[in-house]
């Protein structure tokens, strides 16, 4: 016969390992900022330790999207606003991990500019702190679509994560 902590202890491991420190505070780190590899994506290091960062909020284009009215690629345009808007160093926010094992993070609130300077769109799924901090996000992307900023200056973009469901064979499942 079973005695209760061997069902018990089985569930609470269960539940211990789903815990997240992110999910309650972010955490804070100095980081050195080694290569961008796309308009969301980022190498970063600390000490001896290298890490792809995917700025959380935002969906930048893939590299190969055109844009709308232009068979430019939107993709690489993106990559290259924002190696302008980084430095070599910043502050790195951590909320967490993406399927692929990327941490999820902010660097100097990077994906906010992003956004404000038209270099990106907002992710659809993306999580907020609260809903004043989502209305910044949105009136910062209605503003930059109206100014014609970056991206919409030619005609903006079909959204990257429609894009790239329609063109899957470019994008395989990574491990």
């Amino acid at each position: 016969m079973r005695g209760p902590y061997q069902i018990l202890w089985p569930l609470l491991s269960l539940f211990l390992v789903r815990v997240d420190l992110t999910d309650l505070i972010p955490i804070r780190m100095s980081v050195e900022i080694l290569r961008v590899y796309d308009g969301d994506t980022v190498l970063i290091r600390r000490g001896r330790f290298e890490a792809k960062v995917r700025l959380s909020r935002v969906d930048a284009p893939e590299k190969g999207q055109p844009f709308l009215l232009s068979n430019t690629d939107a993709g690489q345009f993106s990559q290259k606003c924002l190696s302008r808007l980084l430095k070599e160093k910043g502050e790195l926010d951590i909320y967490g991990l993406d399927i692929y094992g990327r941490i999820l993070g902010d660097i100097d609130r990077v994906s906010f500019r992003l956004i404000q300077e038209g270099c990106a769109s907002l992710y659809p799924h993306a999580k907020f702190t609260s809903q004043n901090e989502k209305y910044e996000y949105l009136r910062a992307l209605i503003m930059a679509k109206r100014k014609k900023r970056n991206l919409w200056a030619f005609g903006g973009i079909e959204q990257p994560k429609a894009w790239r469901s329609k063109n899957k064979k470019r994008f395989r499942k990574r491990v």
